[in-house]
């Protein structure tokens, strides 16, 4: 190669041929520069932000907070609580617009359909008919038979409020309820 510089009209000024392939130095376009220089000023700024001088929250911090309220807002699932809602007509309500498009599937109008869901409106239960175990078993489902855990789907106010419904359906005896249960026990408060 010889060392006169050339140039092209649309290249600019050649630096390199090397087996006819001819290397120019050519300018970076503005575009792409102010982006690369806004990505370092952005990443100085949010190392100093956040880490530096610890100014911003970062993640891990923000989740803990947030859990931490999550905790705080949660209140204690007794059968006492649970009757007591039982008695709120609006959470009743709420609990059986829940339960008609959810759990209608499998349990009817609360009689139960036979392979499916549990009959829910005889005296005979069989997970336990306690507010608590009713509360339990929407939350936990019961994976075996196919019910769903309801508990990270509906939260804790909508599965209060389908325990609420439930617990209105408890000794109605509706007709056309699915049989008994082998292990299923009465339930007595």
């Amino acid at each position: 190669m010889s060392d006169e510089k050339r140039t092209d009209e649309i290249q600019g000024e050649i630096l390199h041929v090397y087996d006819g392939i001819e290397e120019a130095d050519n300018n970076l376009p503005t575009w792409w520069l102010l982006t690369f220089y806004g990505a370092v000023a952005f990443g100085l700024v949010y190392w100093f932000y956040f880490h530096e001088y610890g100014i911003g929250k970062l993640q891990p911090e923000v989740y803990s907070e947030q859990m931490a309220a999550v905790a705080a807002e949660r209140t204690i699932v007794t059968d006492e609580s649970l009757e007591a809602l039982m008695q709120d007509e609006t959470a009743v309500a709420a609990g059986k617009k829940i339960f008609t498009t959810q759990c209608y599937a499998c349990h009817d109008q609360g009689q139960g359909r036979v392979g499916l869901g549990s009959n829910l409106t005889d005296e005979y239960w069989v997970h336990g008919g306690a507010p608590t175990d009713i509360h339990n078993t929407v939350t936990n489902g019961i994976l075996e038979k196919g019910m769903t855990p309801w508990g990270a789907i509906l939260g804790e106010q909508g599965v209060s409020q389908v325990t609420a419904y439930v617990l209105t359906m408890r000794n109605t005896n509706l007709e056309g309820g699915k049989p008994v249960e082998e292990n299923a026990k009465v339930w007595e408060p």
